[in-house]
């Protein structure tokens, strides 16, 4: 889920949740996929209500990004390895001229290791100039642009349920996120002739960020729900498609404004796999 993905305000209230996968399971567990270099699209869009002492103001983000993503075996579990090879993002901001970012500003692979349940631990982070950082934050994809699994065999209607935690500090900025996720087995569906299980997703999530946004230091909390499904391929360990979608209220404090700001952010976050890559 996709992420994953939420732009430094807006974008860090993301939690996208997608698939990866084992190379033979015994059930859904991470493990090296067949293939394991698979390229997977991403798209977001996402729209910031804020109440500015009762005047309404709006951010909306949108981008599109390309991820070539290698597997591996690691000695903590899979290696992965994701480039982004794409980047189309931008952002209209009241406070603000629109800004916007392309891959140019991204140089390098984000790199990770799972476990069989899908936990993450960052081995390194591409170097990624202050124009991305609006709409990239690695600490919050490695966690969360993979769903965490069971581990183990399940049967339709088994549900599991599973702690996120990112936190980190990226340029001027710092997140901190806690998700509680709860997974649901919602059976198998045939698209395009193959075989998939369908995992639906639902949950909370509570957040704390800061940086810079128009050139001002600001500083935000907020709490929300999501929801989404993801589609898993047995056969090659891989996930095909996922959704999320995300609505969090809380606060935002700005350099340049006199009080704090009320901000309702809604995201919708979608990945699927690019097939014959």
């Amino acid at each position: 889920m996709r992420s994953r993905l939420p732009s430094l305000t807006v974008l860090t209230l993301t939690l996208a949740a997608c698939g990866g996968g084992p190379a033979s399971p015994p059930g859904l567990a991470y493990g090296v996929p067949d293939p394991a270099s698979v390229t997977y699209l991403s798209g977001d869009t996402a729209r910031m209500d804020i109440d500015a002492g009762g005047q309404s103001m709006q951010a909306r983000v949108m981008s599109s990004a390309t991820f070539a993503t290698a597997f591996s075996r690691g000695e903590d579990g899979v290696r992965v390895s994701m480039t982004v090879s794409d980047l189309d993002a931008r952002m209209s901001n009241p406070a603000g001229p629109p800004a916007s970012a392309d891959e140019s500003g991204i140089e390098g692979p984000l790199v990770f290791t799972l476990d069989r349940k899908g936990a993450a631990t960052v081995v390194s982070e591409p170097k990624v100039n202050q124009s991305a950082q609006q709409f990239f934050q690695p600490i919050l994809l490695a966690q969360t642009f993979f769903p965490r699994l069971p581990g183990r065999g399940v049967s339709s209607g088994e549900r599991w349920t599973d702690t996120i935690h990112a936190e980190g500090a990226q340029g001027e900025g710092s997140i901190n996120s806690v998700s509680i996720v709860t997974y649901t087995a919602a059976g198998d569906t045939v698209i395009d002739g193959r075989s998939l299980v369908r995992i639906t997703l639902e949950g909370t999530t509570d957040q704390t960020a800061s940086g810079l946004i128009a050139g001002m230091d600001f500083s935000q909390t907020a709490s929300g729900n999501m929801s989404g499904w993801v589609l898993w391929d047995m056969r090659r360990g891989l996930m095909v498609e996922s959704y999320t979608d995300s609505e969090a209220r809380g606060s935002m404090d700005v350099s340049a404004a006199p009080f704090p700001l009320g901000i309702r952010v809604r995201q919708q976050s979608r990945v699927k796999l690019q097939e014959g890559m």
